[in-house]
């Protein structure tokens, strides 16, 4: 029972350090905001005070960072030692020396992803049933563009990728012995992180592709990438009329549809650990 419980304690230590962290920088900022008469920059600008917010979050976490960085360098030296030379060239084969199209050809999927998901909730008219996910967006969308492209493709997607995927996800296979346990338990976290019941489903299917993707290319600019190029398609689609045109054109949501089907079925066929 105790190691069962340290190792739960273990696995979401980084979720505590995180928002422990984000919460007394938030705080922090309100005070010194509201000490220089600038106490409405917390609601006009709170996307630049969640950004600041989030990079003290993941200041905290650097002593775990340090930590995964060294227990990943383990595992590649034992997988290196201990796995047929065939295995051990395919491992790397899909590591650090990705040719520059898998990169591409993730960004595409990244879009037609996250664009067809977000069609779907449209659809759906939960977004429209919910409160808190109404205020979530306006919140989001108060920033300018390029405000909002340095949160939302930047900060955003480095920070909880590093959270969700480079600590849980990593976390969560090592405990289990299997990629897909950590892959559905971090994507699951994600969504719950998201606060509302829009966003949980809908970052919750995203989280497993991006899992996914961190597994196959085993290297954490992957997930980045696919994050950050999702939140910039939609953050612009919905700041720019004429490019939401084009993405949520119907032609292109079934276009975006069948490359998500397929990318799923890759994902399937790939993850079987």
């Amino acid at each position: 029972m105790r190691r069962g419980m340290s190792a739960i304690w273990g696995l979401v230590t980084p979720l505590i350090v995180y928002y422990v962290g984000y919460h007394v920088v938030y705080m922090v900022l309100g005070m010194l905001l509201a000490g220089g008469g600038l106490f409405f920059l917390l609601e006009a600008g709170s996307p630049i005070v969640n950004g600041i917010a989030m990079l003290g979050g993941c200041i905290a976490l650097f002593p775990m960072i340090e930590e995964e960085r060294e227990a990943q360098w383990r595992e590649k030296r034992r997988r290196e030692a201990t796995e047929a030379q065939g295995e051990s060239e395919a491992r790397k084969d899909t590591g650090g020396s990705v040719p520059v199209l898998r990169y591409l050809a993730l960004a595409v999927f990244a879009v037609a992803s996250t664009v067809f998901f977000n069609a779907l909730v449209s659809l759906s008219g939960l977004a429209e049933q919910s409160a808190a996910f109404q205020e979530t967006v306006k919140r989001q969308y108060s920033a300018s563009i390029g405000m909002g492209l340095l949160l939302y493709a930047g900060i955003s997607p480095v920070v909880e990728e590093i959270v969700f995927r480079f600590l849980l996800y990593n976390r969560l296979r090592r405990t289990a012995g299997r990629a897909a346990y950590g892959v559905f338990v971090s994507a699951f976290l994600f969504g719950v992180y998201h606060g509302n019941a829009v966003q949980a489903v809908y970052a919750f299917a995203l989280g497993v592709l991006i899992a996914c993707a961190y597994f196959y290319f085993d290297s954490f600019f992957a997930p980045v990438l696919f994050h950050g190029i999702g939140n910039a398609a939609i953050f612009l689609g919905s700041m720019i009329p004429e490019m939401r045109g084009i993405l949520f054109s119907p032609v292109m949501v079934w276009v975006f549809g069948l490359i998500t089907a397929a990318g799923v079925l890759w994902a399937q066929a790939r993850v079987r650990k």
